[in-house]
């Protein structure tokens, strides 16, 4: 959803679950999700955000200036990398750090392969039985310009920096990727299919234009 607030548009999503209160969630990266209970409506939602005005504001004043994860990476003990939407330090993320910044570079690549391989394996599985398509291959390689890739022979590829993502962002994809089985362009029937198993598609495609930047190693 998207809210205006002294005229910056402020991009969340909004979470329905069996919960008493609402809670707005920021990643380390400036990801909005708004948790609400299940019957909220669209107007106490709008309400919640206008009365978090000054916070939103602030925030975004500190996503425009990069003040939360860089895109130019140090590498030092307080520096944090994402994986699957938050933030975590480089101990935590690899069993030994290197000396050099380029063998951290080299674990750090293997390490968000190997994961994001491991996630778009299993929910390509899960979405090819819900949307009814059959993908012929499946690859992760390190692509400088796209996040995933669909041919007409049905082989899928996919960004190694896709599992910096939240998982519903790389589902997403995923999704997309899948219906470009049936509609190989993007055309109107692409995008509806798409918003079938994916009604916040648009939210999704915003992170990774507004987030993409900072998805580095």
């Amino acid at each position: 959803m998207q809210i205006i607030i002294n005229e910056v548009p402020i991009y969340f999503e909004v979470q329905f679950s069996k919960r008493s209160k609402i809670n707005l969630d920021v990643s380390p990266e400036g990801y909005l999700t708004l948790k609400v209970p299940t019957k909220t409506s669209e107007d106490e939602i709008m309400t919640y955000m206008k009365s978090q005005s000054k916070f939103l504001l602030n925030l975004q004043e500190k996503l425009n200036n990069r003040k939360y994860i860089s895109n130019q990476k140090s590498y030092d003990n307080e520096e944090l990398f994402l994986y699957l939407g938050k933030g975590f330090p480089l101990h935590e993320l690899l069993d030994e750090i290197p000396e050099t910044e380029v063998e951290i570079q080299s674990q750090l690549k293997k390490l968000y392969t190997k994961k994001t391989k491991q996630y778009v394996k299993k929910r390509v599985t899960y979405f090819e039985k819900i949307i009814g398509v059959k993908a012929k291959s499946i690859t992760v390689v390190d692509s400088p310009r796209t996040w995933g890739t669909c041919n007409s022979n049905k082989d899928l590829t996919f960004n190694y920096k896709l599992s910096m993502a939240p998982t519903n962002v790389i589902d997403y994809v995923v999704i997309h990727e899948l219906c470009h089985i049936h509609h190989m362009n993007h055309d109107r029937s692409f995008w509806r299919k798409v918003g079938m198993y994916d009604p916040n598609y648009k939210q999704h495609q915003a992170y990774l234009e507004k987030f993409g930047g900072v998805m580095t190693i």
